[in-house]
């Protein structure tokens, strides 16, 4: 029985397209999680990845308040989070540059090699699901969501 993802049993108008995008966005992160590459991709890692990205974004220039609001997460949740994170060797609390009262979060040099080595793992997850894509269709595809997260980038600071 074919899943309702694939597009060679009806393909969907561009409306619908429209509409399913969000649907479309879910499927992705979870769908990818599930790509058998080796080693797999564990949830744990996924929310690990967001806040090491969101700390090396920021040049430790991030509490733990910012990291969540920009997450879109609990403060507490963070919270347990960033400790997890500085418990195993990849952030650490410093003070802030701007208020010295404030605690700011920062990568480690154990951070960034995770972090880079969770970027190699999606690279190899994105060529395995796009496997029988040409060369040209990778790099459009690539461009346009490059280009969506910089558009989504200014419309949240707006």
């Amino acid at each position: 029985m074919p899943s309702r993802d694939d597009f060679s049993v009806a393909m969907p108008t561009d409306d619908e397209l429209l509409e399913n995008i969000g649907t479309a966005f879910s499927r992705l992160r979870r769908r990818t999680s599930a790509v058998p590459i080796d080693p797999p991709v564990a949830q744990t890692d996924v929310r690990r990845d967001l806040l090491l990205a969101i700390v090396e974004e920021s040049d430790g220039l991030l509490s733990v308040n910012a990291v969540a609001a920009a997450l879109g997460m609990e403060r507490t949740a963070v919270s347990r989070l960033a400790a997890s994170c500085v418990a195993e060797g990849f952030v650490e609390r410093v003070a802030s540059q701007t208020d010295g009262r404030s605690i700011t979060l920062r990568l480690t040099a154990h951070g960034r090699e995770i972090l880079a080595g969770s970027r190699h793992q999606q690279r190899r997850a994105f060529e395995y699901i796009t496997r029988d894509w040409d060369h040209e269709e990778r790099l459009e595809f690539a461009r346009l969501l490059h280009k969506y997260v910089a558009a989504a980038s200014r419309a949240s600071s707006e």
